[in-house]
């Protein structure tokens, strides 16, 4: 017996939110090119600049280190499992600089 509300196959929607379904989505999606949507961008372009009229400075820097957290993880990481060590390399980089800013600015940087 299926269960249909507004002609919706939900068994469907919740197999994909189970956990190793929303992990294997996300890390599907390229950030590149969902920011090249306008569908996506801009609004992205508003609330940044919302958060950053607003003086919230510190949610932007955060937000926008997880952007560039996911932009590493997605094209820095091996898929195939083949490390190559420029791609540790620049994932490594890439992370103590978000965590340097972050450091930066949520405990060094007076508001």
């Amino acid at each position: 017996m299926t269960f249909k509300f507004m002609n919706i196959q939900w068994e469907s929607v919740l197999e994909m939110l189970q956990s190793k379904n929303i992990i294997k989505q996300v890390s599907s999606i390229d950030p590149l090119q969902m920011m090249s949507d306008p569908h996506y961008l801009i609004p992205t372009i508003v609330i940044a600049f919302a958060l950053f009229a607003l003086k919230f400075r510190k949610t932007l820097v955060f937000l926008l280190g997880c952007l560039v957290f996911w932009y590493a993880c997605v094209h820095m990481l091996p898929k195939n499992g083949e490390l190559k060590l420029h791609d540790v390399a620049s994932f490594g980089t890439t992370c103590v600089v978000i965590l340097g800013t972050w450091i930066y600015f949520f405990f060094i940087r007076e508001d």
